[in-house]
């Protein structure tokens, strides 16, 4: 993801506020809006009523986090470094939770 599609994405006014307080390295700027966890995940619930639903520890060591609203209309996915940096890494819309057992094998249709 670009950060020229960060900003023309749903979370265009996200992406503005984040640009004032990012705080990571020069590299992972160029990709995504970054700033501390806490003002990036108070930003997405005060704005897009968006709350954690899933996490897991990637194996390059930061958390990728996904945050969805309650009807599913928006979500946003969060990469989070050890000092507690979050960068966002993608944006979307139409979230819904899978269940594993009932979704079919990949590439054995949809």
């Amino acid at each position: 993801m670009s950060f020229a599609s960060a900003l023309a994405g749903p979370a265009a006014g996200l992406a503005l506020a984040l640009i004032a307080v990012e705080t990571a390295p020069a590299a992972a700027q160029a990709e995504s809006p970054c700033a501390p966890y806490e003002v990036v995940a108070a930003a997405l619930n005060e704005r897009y009523h968006e709350a954690p639903v899933a996490r897991m520890l990637s194996d390059r060591g930061f958390v990728i986090e996904v945050l969805a609203s309650a009807d599913g209309s928006t979500a946003t996915v969060l990469g989070i470094q050890a000092g507690g940096t979050a960068c966002v890494l993608a944006t979307g819309s139409a979230f819904a939770l899978v269940d594993p057992a009932a979704a079919p094998a990949p590439g054995r249709g949809a």
